[in-house]
């Protein structure tokens, strides 16, 4: 795969991600309305040269949006491609891009990035789906339809291309994201336990923060924070790292290693929340701040 997919592929995902995976707190909200004070028709009227304008976005019923949230998101990646993929260039292409093995391209960091944008974007576009007046379980839904069928129509459009082709390793990481979004939706409490996230620290030279894998951290946390079981408010901040990385895949000079690594660290995002920055602290469940876990790795290599 060329990195330059799999940076748009991300890109995309982390500029809906940061804007949208707080609309999850929004949705919230609808559930503590403030009771409607009634205001007598007189007190409009009397307003001179009041209009009331929604605005052509906000005027349009929930499946329009998402039908159009689709089709915007699937031609921009039409576009980027028929530009700068040469996507039509072939009848069909398959890319073999194997696993986690040291020779593979990015030793499946890749694979876990597709893993996490997938299930990021789903859990971005479940926030924005119940903002929008969905219930919790069809947000989800339809957000992991449109997740997945966003990265889907890119990798079959990259069977199209030369240098592109059709990897079935990316799509199968792509469902598993789609189907933990739906696992930790339909699962609470499980969620409340669980994070999957991403680290970005300053190993090299940054090039695209988005496939920059030797600067990469994949990470599956477990916050101490869900177990009502513990009441120390102190361990309650603790949670505890299991993840991957590589290094050296970019760089010709360097070996090519793949780690495994243990990690312990603050839970930022309970902070957040207790003092009321509650999108900083949705969004902290998908993003690690870099330089906080305390690791310890092994080199697979």
């Amino acid at each position: 795969m060329n990195p330059k997919r799999i940076s748009l592929s991300t890109a995309l995902t982390c500029a809906l991600s940061c804007t949208l995976i707080s609309s999850s707190v929004y949705a919230q909200s609808s559930m503590n309305e403030v009771p409607e004070t009634q205001v007598p028709a007189t007190s409009v009227n009397s307003l001179p040269n009041t209009t009331i304008d929604e605005g052509w976005w906000s005027s349009q019923p929930k499946e329009k949006k998402l039908l159009y949230t689709n089709i915007i998101a699937a031609s921009v990646i039409g576009i980027w491609g028929l530009a700068e993929w040469d996507y039509g260039s072939e009848d069909w292409n398959n890319a073999d891009e194997g696993w986690f093995e040291q020779d593979s391209k990015y030793g499946g960091a890749d694979k876990l990035g597709h893993f996490w944008a997938t299930y990021t974007f789903a859990d971005a576009l479940t926030g924005l789906y119940k903002n929008w007046g969905y219930d919790s379980k069809t947000a989800n839904t339809y957000a992991t339809i449109s997740a997945w069928s966003v990265q889907a129509f890119m990798e079959v459009a990259d069977g199209t291309s030369g240098s592109q082709g059709f990897a079935w390793e990316d799509m199968v990481m792509n469902t598993a994201g789609a189907l933990t979004s739906v696992l930790m939706e339909r699962y609470p409490e499980l969620d409340r336990k669980i994070d999957f996230r991403v680290e970005y620290v300053f190993n090299v030279d940054v090039n695209s923060i988005f496939d920059d894998y030797s600067n990469h951290y994949y990470s599956m946390v477990l916050k101490l924070d869900g177990f009502d079981a513990i009441e120390n408010s102190f361990l309650k901040y603790l949670e505890f790292h299991g993840g991957y990385y590589t290094r050296g895949y970019e760089d010709d000079d360097e070996k090519d290693e793949r780690f495994l690594y243990a990690g312990v660290s603050l839970n930022f995002s309970r902070f957040f929340n207790q003092n009321g920055w509650t999108k900083t602290g949705k969004t902290l469940e998908y993003l690690q701040v870099p330089y906080t876990v305390l690791k310890t790795s092994h080199n697979l290599d």
